[in-house]
């Protein structure tokens, strides 16, 4: 069995691990026992066992993994306006959260616990943001209002709103949010706020 098989046993075993009981099942003895791999293959390939857990989470950050395709979109010939880019990133974001019960938990774990890992992980989705805000200057130069706001306030919606769809009966301001007619709302509201400061 080849390292690949090897992740990916690590990888399926993480997943199950932490689908059924959250993050606090996710230790070292109980992931090697379900992998049915040694402790000692994790430490020697991974260093630790944060760095195992910090490469299976970070396929599950929307904004890390997708940054490389926005920043090639955010370019001075581009055919797409800076408002549709941020409208389909801010509409995908919303659709990932909604349907991906991991990203929901790790969501909720990042929020709900003081932890380095963690720690670490929004550090990093932070450092991407900063990159998008640094190559979207030309656009935003003369917005009346700082936009890193703007997002702010949008960003944090869509979090809270996924995860209210996801753990609870779904109804938001009358609006059921796993009904898709009620979500394709929440994107229309999404995009006119976009629309007041953006071209």
């Amino acid at each position: 069995m080849d390292h690949r098989e090897k992740e990916l046993k690590l990888f399926l075993a993480i997943e199950e691990l932490f689908l059924t009981n959250g993050h606090v099942s996710l230790g070292i003895n109980r992931v090697a026992k379900k992998s049915g791999l040694d402790k000692s293959y994790i430490y020697r390939k991974y260093g630790s066992f944060e760095s195992l857990l910090e490469k299976y989470f970070k396929q599950k950050d929307f904004w890390s993994t997708k940054v490389d395709q926005m920043s090639q979109a955010i370019i001075p010939d581009s055919p797409f306006t800076f408002k549709q880019i941020i409208d389909f990133y801010l509409h995908k974001q919303f659709d990932s959260i909604l349907s991906d019960e991991q990203l929901q938990k790790l969501m909720i774990w990042s929020i709900s616990e003081e932890n380095d890992l963690m720690k670490s992980f929004v550090s990093k989705r932070e450092k991407v943001g900063e990159g998008l805000f640094e190559m979207s200057g030309e656009f935003l130069k003369d917005l009346p209002i700082d936009f890193r706001a703007v997002s702010a306030i949008n960003v944090a919606a869509i979090y809270y709103l996924s995860l209210h769809a996801a753990t609870n009966n779904g109804t938001f301001c009358g609006l059921n949010l796993n009904d898709k007619e009620d979500q394709d709302k929440i994107k229309k509201a999404i995009s006119y706020i976009n629309g007041v400061f953006l071209k």
